[in-house]
């Protein structure tokens, strides 16, 4: 506890002597967690040590984090995707995944398929059907249906509502002890959107969270 301590104090005194161009670096320093194609266009699942100390994306359903997160039986996984070079901190895409979670959850190798369910309201980002517990209700109500997921993508510039996604999603390796996993997924829209076809293609490394 003393040596925690130690090293939290040794952090706030190191950021206290820097000077305001130093700190101003310190906070836009990224670590990156996955990477994605849409419709060729080359994008990045990261943050920055600023965004974590502040409550810009406040409005993003898992946060800023990488973790995916087990709730009430079923898993959830956001891609919060953007320019490398933060040409405009306003355009980022964002999708949110979500699956039934068994006792078995998660099986490394195993395909994980997300089909289109109009019973489900996928929301937007300010009321996502993370929060609303939709899919979780939608499971409760039609077992028959837990072998498939569903997914939806927030698109740039308005961010109004999900565009539905089919595809699927898959664990390429991981650590059931540590609870970090490698993920790709293969994601397309059915081109009835107003913002045309989507086509995606990604990967990211994420930690698992179980949620009580």
């Amino acid at each position: 506890m003393k040596h925690s301590l130690s090293i939290l104090l040794l952090a706030m005194f190191s950021m206290t002597v820097l000077s305001s161009c130093e700190k101003r670096e310190i906070l836009k320093h990224k670590t990156v967690y996955g990477e994605a194609t849409i419709n060729n266009n080359c994008l990045l699942q990261y943050t920055t040590i600023g965004e974590g100390v502040s409550n810009k994306y406040w409005f993003l359903p898992l946060g800023v984090d990488n973790n995916f997160i087990v709730k009430e039986g079923v898993c959830y996984f956001q891609m919060f995707l953007r320019d490398c070079e933060e040409k405009d901190s306003e355009i980022f895409w964002l999708i949110l995944i979500g699956c039934h979670a068994d006792k078995d959850f998660p099986v490394i190798g195993k395909e994980y398929k997300i089909v289109v369910q109009d019973q489900v309201d996928l929301g937007n980002i300010y009321n996502s059907f993370y929060w609303s517990g939709e899919l979780r209700d939608f499971y409760s109500g039609n077992p028959e249906f837990k072998s498939y997921g569903i997914a939806g993508l927030s698109a740039p510039p308005s961010h109004d509502e999900f565009v539905p996604l089919e595809g699927s999603l898959q664990f390429l390796k991981g650590d059931s002890k540590a609870g970090e996993y490698s993920i790709s997924y293969n994601l397309k829209s059915d081109g009835n959107s107003a913002g045309g076809t989507y086509c995606i293609i990604g990967k990211f490394n994420g930690k698992l969270k179980v949620i009580k």
